[in-house]
């Protein structure tokens, strides 16, 4: 069941929103299935978001900020029958392939905000990757560093899906195929997105508990973050942010969530290639369900 936050204008399905059948059989729209299959095997195989004692109960809140095509939104349908999800997601083909995925597999309240979360209201422009869209990003990266950890990802993909003779090639012939692989996947576009602040989400739906907060939205936590007021911390249970920017901005974040009164934990799921990028996880203790 879907219900849309705002009467906006919904997007048309296009600009090469393609159909793909997940490992589990069901078939979702997609721009890119090499980045929504990472996405699934991150969300269901590895299981990212049930890690640290985080739980989701029977009629939970979940705010999914940074949704993409949804995949987590079907994971937390898996896990519960019942419950309410806002979804936020601000690129209006992504938002797209988000609701119709929803429309489609999900059994849950979940309320549709095509919005980026930030610490203003307002518009904003956006960098969009149509071919890995789960990278668009307010804020992009396009430093050498970054550029590294991408070469070093498709380095390893390729390996994967050819084998041990991609060694025998060398090494600036690996290097230079996934150069140009990089380029062409990293190819974007500047769309102008609408801004919210989570509290006003909050206080529009007369939300009176959030059981878990999820947080994806590509180098803008702090930002989204500083949407939330301080009446309305105490309503969050759990956290999970994703952090993009190394060390000190990973401590920076936990320290946020400790002062708010969260236990905390911190992940990476591949440190050999993205070193910069952490999970950190907050719950409150015995993070109980009032």
């Amino acid at each position: 069941m879907i219900r849309h936050s705002e009467r906006l204008p919904q997007p048309a399905l296009t600009g090469g929103l393609r159909t793909m059948t997940l490992p589990d059989g069901r078939q979702v729209l997609t721009l890119c299935g090499d980045n929504t299959r990472i996405a699934y095997d991150e969300i269901f195989v590895e299981q990212i978001y049930a890690m640290f004692g985080v739980d989701l109960p029977e009629g939970a809140t979940v705010f999914d900020v940074g949704a993409n095509v949804g995949l987590a939104v079907l994971w937390v349908g898996d896990r519960i029958s019942q419950g309410t999800v806002h979804a936020f997601e601000p690129i209006p083909a992504t938002f797209a392939a988000l609701r119709a995925n929803v429309a489609r597999h999900s059994r849950l309240d979940v309320r549709l905000h095509h919005a980026g979360a930030s610490n203003r209201e307002g518009t904003a422009e956006f960098t969009f990757y149509p071919l890995t869209s789960t990278s668009s990003s307010m804020y992009p990266d396009d430093s050498p560093v970054a550029h590294e950890e991408s070469n070093r990802f498709i380095l390893g993909e390729i390996k994967r899906r050819l084998g041990p003779a991609v060694d025998l090639f060398p090494r600036w012939v690996s290097l230079g195929c996934a150069e140009v692989i990089r380029r062409w996947f990293q190819r974007s576009k500047r769309v102008a997105c609408r801004l919210v602040r989570l509290s006003d989400s909050i206080r529009a739906a007369g939300v009176e508990q959030i059981d878990l907060l999820k947080l994806d939205v590509e180098g803008a936590e702090f930002d989204a973050l500083a949407g939330i007021d301080d009446v309305h911390w105490p309503l969050i249970r759990q956290a999970i942010v994703e952090v993009h920017d190394g060390v000190e901005s990973c401590q920076r974040m936990e320290q946020l969530l400790v002062e708010r009164g969260f236990a905390t934990h911190r992940y990476q799921q591949a440190p050999e290639v993205f070193a910069r990028h952490w999970l950190i996880y907050g719950r409150r203790p015995a993070a109980t369900r009032v």
